[in-house]
């Protein structure tokens, strides 16, 4: 009887068949959690400027000073592709665009926040709401829904 040395073909393939699925697994875990944690971050910092905005408006209740509220009015802005192509997902009222600001990084800083602008994208405020939006929205989960509201 010949005596067998290392493993078989079969054994072989079977063994690099669960290595890669271990490893297809992981890197989706690793790509999932990833996608969650950004959306995480997106809704701390919409928290954050929602805070904010909140104090700038109470701020400008007691001084009766509209120079206290940070960022450059929709309507100022529809010339901006980004703020064109939000406004045009008809996500906010278009009559109301001079009551929405967009949030520069300088006008995010100059509010003692330590938040930037995803790419490509404004985040939006309206201070008599205490509303925040993100120009670019986000999905959760698997769903295809894009949020643009911090609810």
């Amino acid at each position: 009887m010949k005596a067998e040395k290392g493993m078989g073909i079969i054994a072989i393939i079977i063994s690099v068949l669960i290595i890669v699925g271990i490893a297809i697994f992981a890197y989706n875990f690793a790509v999932n959690t990833a996608d969650e944690q950004k959306i995480e971050d997106i809704r701390a910092n919409m928290l954050l400027i929602q805070g904010k905005c909140k104090i700038l408006q109470e701020t400008t209740k007691v001084n009766n000073n509209q120079d206290v509220l940070k960022g450059k009015k929709l309507s100022d802005m529809q010339d901006d592709s980004i703020i064109s192509d939000f406004i045009n997902k008809n996500i906010i009222d278009s009559s109301k665009l001079d009551k929405y600001y967009a949030l520069s990084n300088d006008d995010l800083k100059s509010m003692e926040l330590d938040v930037q602008n995803e790419e490509n994208s404004y985040y939006v405020v309206n201070y008599e709401e205490n509303s925040v939006y993100i120009t670019k929205g986000y999905t959760v989960g698997d769903s295809e829904e894009v949020i643009y509201k911090l609810d």
